[in-house]
């Protein structure tokens, strides 16, 4: 209370000098000063129209203060619930990549195995058939040798009789295996599918989850917004840093709305797959102002920029169209000057730099 009286003693010193020399003015030219009863009255009159003046001002100076702190706790819970939505969204990429890697290693495998699995019994039976022929062909000459018996003749017909049973065996044995490896397709088709679909609702819960913070944070913009109204409306007759501070407070939610703008139109780039070319910067540009890209790569070009979309406060990311081929990147502010040294992305990796990159930003 005390340090609230001294600034307002020195915000409104000049109400207080003006009673002040009101009151020594009046005694001094008071016509009769023996007259005590009207100086009591008159005096009582200074002092009521000097509360009638500083009430209003004390009154004044206490609504500011809740305002400020009221406008101080809103700014923190909004930056708590733009943390909470980014960490969500950051893990549900996470979870999907994951999810997409164990699918993706799991086809392989099984893949591979039924590879294999064909690929032993088709050596198998050809070895099999191998051996049979060159026994064929041996009994063959046996049976020229021996002036074409009968006994071999017959020997030789039963020789073709199994070989011919053999090679239907073998036939029923290849049949069996195309079953069997596209059975084994099917499930495994049956498998990734559930799988995606177990992706999608995992999508769709995180999905809900985001709607429900952002909300929140709509809710609390608003809130923002209707004191920035009040604000705007009701300007006090405060001293120069109130009138700054009011400044700053308009500018912040003036920057919140811009990122509320922006926000929606950048959202699908920004779930888009985390793997590839990519180039994504933590740099605060300033309101108003956007980053681009240019260099030597796919969709780049040397003499035009191409815009990066906006992520977060001071969060923005390029995705090249060619998710394999590198790229050499140089940022540009608003498409007409260069921020920062060129940077080399190697194929397949996404890249984050840091403001610091760009000399503070």
């Amino acid at each position: 209370m005390n340090r609230e009286l001294e600034k307002l003693l020195k915000e409104k010193w000049f109400l207080v000098a003006a009673d002040l020399i009101a009151v020594f003015a009046i005694l001094i030219a008071m016509p009769d000063k023996r007259d005590g009863l009207d100086t009591f009255l008159v005096i009582c009159a200074i002092l009521v129209a000097s509360l009638i003046v500083v009430i209003p001002v004390l009154k004044e100076g206490g609504g500011k203060a809740e305002r400020q702190a009221e406008q101080a706790r809103l700014r923190a819970k909004l930056a708590e619930e733009i943390d909470l939505q980014r960490d969500n969204v950051r893990a549900g990429n996470e979870a999907l990549n994951r999810r997409i890697a164990e699918v993706e290693l799991s086809a392989q495998k099984v893949a591979e195995a039924s590879a294999v699995a064909v690929a032993q019994r088709a050596s198998a039976e050809i070895n099999g058939l191998k051996s049979a022929l060159v026994a064929l062909e041996k009994k063959l000459q046996e049976a020229t040798a021996a002036t074409q018996s009968t006994e071999a003749v017959d020997e030789l017909t039963e020789k073709v009789d199994a070989l011919a049973t053999t090679i239907r065996a073998v036939v029923a044995d290849a049949d069996e295996a195309a079953e069997a490896a596209g059975k084994a397709k099917a499930e495994f088709a049956e498998t990734l599918e559930a799988e995606l679909k177990s992706v999608r609702d995992e999508i769709k819960k995180a999905a809900k989850s985001a709607a429900k913070s952002v909300d929140k944070v709509e809710a609390s913009l608003e809130a923002i917004r209707e004191q920035g109204r009040d604000i705007r409306a009701n300007p006090s007759a405060a001293s120069a840093p109130a009138e700054a501070e009011e400044d700053e407070d308009a500018e912040v939610i003036e920057e919140i709305e811009e990122a509320e703008a922006e926000a929606p139109s950048a959202a699908p780039e920004s779930d888009a797959d985390g793997t590839g070319t990519a180039l994504i910067v933590n740099l605060m540009i300033g309101i108003g102002n956007k980053p681009f890209v240019r260099g030597s790569g796919p969709g780049l070009s040397q003499d035009k920029g191409v815009p990066m979309s906006f992520l977060g406060i001071g969060r923005w990311q390029w995705i090249s169209p060619d998710p394999e081929a590198p790229a050499t990147v140089e940022v540009w502010k608003n498409d007409q000057s260069p921020m920062g040294e060129p940077l080399h992305i190697s194929g397949g990796e996404p890249l984050e730099v840091d403001e610091g990159h760009f000399g503070g930003g």
